[in-house]
């Protein structure tokens, strides 16, 4: 079945879709609120894809889709997905440093072993008849590491070896992660103030504004006490992770416990939670159905090719890497390059533009050496190919890739014979569509065919210099 059928098949419910390749493989993960209408767009043109997209599209043979019953899960799923998986298109998901997580403290120790003693029963949230006691309760100690704390914190700045918090994420959509904690906020209370903010509230007997608003239940106040906060805390961890199902079920279970006792106020705070967790598919955060968010994706590595030699002695042939659109020397490579005559079959398949300079077969075949030697080797492939060389340069990067199977979009840049100009050729429309009017990748792209050229060159002249010497 190909792909287009395979969309007739989704659902319009929101959810989590995966793009796998031919061994199964997961290409991609994104989200979305309506499955089919999202997938659909994926094979509509002038759309403003990104040539990543499109390649990925085109290695795909399958859709696989995860249906959830809300925009806010399929946020939290996605993220899960990509973590998980580590999908090779979600490029800017799994390296961006500065999405969000989601940093919840552990109790220490000590308050776990008070916690255990804790044989109170499951009272309302704020009951104005205990605020007194619960004052006295506050004001006799600092209770800040009794009660777990719920943040937001940068990727780059959170420490995973940190054995005191656990973390959640990271999440690509930080405004729809904002938005998904402010809902679930209202339904399972938590702070998020630091210990000083805790403290001073604690000595003033009374919470901030988040206390009066209801969505922090005003530890620092003695409003709730340990068991109480924890179970908040344990049912926000478990939606995190896309327990919801078991969380209705034992806040069913709660709810109905309650009233065979008649604890009839508790039991109508716990039917609330139940009824907002039920209704939870009316919400709307504002994920988008269209590809605004897969265009945006850059290539994430660039590798550029140059050859170099004078009289035919001592060619040599540079590959260098661009990560993230910065050079990655690492990565580098050079090549000895032995003279030898093009791929026989070739000769017919390179066609020669008019009124282009007709260039020697060698030239050619050096060229061709180096990529078959470079792609022969079982390193990462690239997303870009650029080449130092014109039109019959970028026809022979086709033949090569084509013979190993790649589909990577190519680009050739040459100078001209006076070396003074840029001129851009183009593996197919696609990647040209890109480029046009993209300066910034244009500059990218010129930047790494230059290093690509002063790196042969370097090489070249060691070369050069130990033969004059030995």
């Amino acid at each position: 079945m190909i792909l287009k059928d395979q969309i007739k098949e989704l659902p319009t419910k929101p959810g989590v879709y995966h793009f796998l390749d031919e061994n199964g493989g997961v290409l991609y993960v994104g989200k979305a609120k309506n499955l089919k209408n999202r997938l659909r767009q994926y094979f509509l043109r002038e759309l403003g894809r990104g040539p990543a997209i499109v390649q990925m599209v085109r290695l795909a043979v399958k859709i696989k889709w995860l249906e959830t019953e809300s925009e806010i899960e399929a946020v939290l799923l996605e993220a899960e997905q990509i973590q998980k998986l580590k999908p090779k298109y979600n490029v800017r998901q799994k390296d961006d440093k500065s999405f969000l997580v989601i940093r919840i403290t552990k109790k220490s120790q000590k308050s776990k072993v008070k916690s255990q003693n804790d044989n109170s029963k499951f009272k309302n949230v704020i009951l104005s008849e205990t605020k007194n006691l619960s004052r006295s309760f506050a004001s006799a100690q600092d209770d800040s590491s009794r009660f777990p704390c719920v943040e937001l914190v940068r990727f780059r700045n959170a420490d995973f070896s940190d054995k005191t918090a656990e973390y959640f994420g990271p999440y690509p959509s930080g405004e729809l992660l904002k938005k998904s904690l402010r809902y679930l906020r209202k339904v399972f209370p938590f702070r998020d103030c630091s210990k000083t903010k805790f403290n001073t509230y604690r000595k003033r007997g009374r919470p901030c504004v988040y206390g009066d608003i209801r969505v922090c239940t005003g530890p620092c106040a003695g409003y709730v006490n340990e068991k109480e906060y924890a179970r908040n805390i344990k049912f926000l961890k478990e939606f995190l992770r896309g327990k919801k199902v078991r969380v209705i079920r034992t806040l069913k279970k709660e709810m109905l416990d309650l009233s065979r006792k008649k604890h009839y106020e508790e039991a109508a705070n716990v039917r609330n939670q139940f009824q907002a967790l039920n209704h939870i598919n009316d919400v709307a955060i504002g994920v988008r159905d269209d590809l605004f968010e897969a265009s945006s994706i850059m290539f994430k590595r660039i590798e550029c090719y140059d050859i170099s030699n004078i009289l035919d002695q001592y060619a040599v042939g540079s590959m260098i890497v661009f990560t993230d659109g910065k050079p990655d020397k690492a990565e580098y490579r050079k090549f000895k390059v032995k003279s030898s005559p093009l791929r026989q079959g070739y000769e017919g398949q390179v066609r020669l533009k008019v009124g282009e300079e007709k260039l020697p077969n060698n030239d050619l075949a050096r060229f061709e050496q180096v990529l078959t030697r470079r792609f022969a080797n079982d390193w990462p492939k690239p997303d870009l190919v650029i080449i130092d060389g014109g039109t019959t340069h970028l026809e022979v990067a086709k033949l090569v890739l084509k013979r190993y199977n790649l589909s990577i979009p190519s680009v050739s840049i040459s100078k001209g014979p006076q070396r003074l100009k840029n001129d851009f050729h183009f593996s197919d429309s696609i990647i040209a569509k890109y480029f046009k009017g993209n300066d910034p990748l244009k500059n990218v792209a010129i930047m790494a065919r230059d290093e690509s050229h002063r790196f042969a060159i370097s090489y070249y002249r060691t070369l050069h210099q130990k033969s004059i010497y030995h």
